[in-house]
């Protein structure tokens, strides 16, 4: 009786981890770019974060710029893209005391870096930039951070 117990209740247990996997591969995320620019000019290194707003479901992403201020979303779980609908966008843009770039391998708050951005453009509640991702991605997003 207890060797049946244990078996259907890890076959519950397998159903259930096999639903909760399909749930995630239902929601499809599609690729997502775009370019920041601070004062109309590119700057590497600003951290891109995309949040759900209203019903947009998901966890939302987040991409760094490169060189020439582009950057490219990841989602949560670290597929390309977001899934489509509206986001509340995010931006930092941290440095070492001395000007430099934070190096890739360190956490900003643990080497002492600078936020150089206004705080309004990283608090959710007050950051002026919405965005929409449409169903199959975007890829010209544009944003001027001033």
């Amino acid at each position: 009786m207890a060797v049946r117990f244990f078996c259907v209740l890890s076959l519950l247990c397998l159903t259930a981890c096999g639903s909760s996997e399909t749930k995630r591969d239902e929601l499809k995320t599609f690729p997502t770019w775009g370019t920041v620019k601070i004062k109309g000019k590119a700057v590497p290194g600003v951290s891109v974060v995309f949040f759900p707003d209203g019903q947009t479901g998901g966890q939302g992403g987040r991409g760094t710029t490169d060189e020439s201020g582009q950057f490219m979303l990841r989602y949560q779980d670290g597929r390309d893209g977001v899934p489509p609908g509206t986001y509340r966008v995010l931006f930092e843009h941290f440095v070492m005391p001395d000007g430099s770039q934070v190096p890739e391998s360190e956490f900003p708050a643990d080497v002492g870096a600078i936020n150089q951005l206004p705080h309004k453009f990283s608090d959710f509640g007050t950051s002026p930039f919405k965005a929409t991702v449409p169903e199959g991605g975007t890829s010209d997003l544009e944003f001027d951070l001033k």
